[in-house]
């Protein structure tokens, strides 16, 4: 695997795996409902997902990169202060679309920055944005229904 197609996997996968973080996380501060729901069928989705993006690094002969455990506790504890003490289903929905416009824009990005990158790999990144999107419409359609 080249350098481009390395750094652009492994960056889609990182971030996929903080979005799984992110995701489980906020999800626990939902009430049970269709939007508590679809955030806990994408953090599934988002492990799937970045499981395959690692197993197509590691067929090329490298090393997946993980989250960085910083990275993450920051992450987590940002979450938690966010929302310590409050159980509006509503507010964390809105959070967690902002954050997936967040990993579009970002993987938007990182896509024009590695424009060398194989197709197997860009095909990682527009999978990505197509899951973002369609966590975007789902979480839209469950908060109308909640």
């Amino acid at each position: 695997m080249d350098g481009q197609s390395y750094k652009l996997a492994s960056k889609c996968a990182k971030g996929v795996k903080m979005g799984a973080t992110a995701l489980g996380h906020m999800s626990e501060y939902c009430e049970e409902g269709k939007i508590k729901g679809v955030m806990e069928d994408y953090v599934a989705k988002h492990i799937e997902l970045a499981e395959e993006i690692d197993c197509a690094i590691r067929a090329q002969g490298r090393t997946p990169k993980d989250v960085g455990k910083i990275a993450e506790w920051f992450a987590v504890k940002g979450i938690e202060f966010k929302f310590a003490g409050k159980h509006d289903t509503s507010e964390v929905a809105r959070s967690a679309v902002s954050g997936a416009d967040k990993a579009i824009s970002m993987l938007e990005r990182d896509a024009r920055m590695y424009s060398l990158a194989k197709p197997e790999i860009t095909d990682f990144v527009e999978r990505t944005i197509e899951l973002e999107r369609d966590f975007k419409k789902e979480m839209a359609e469950a908060e109308a229904k909640d």
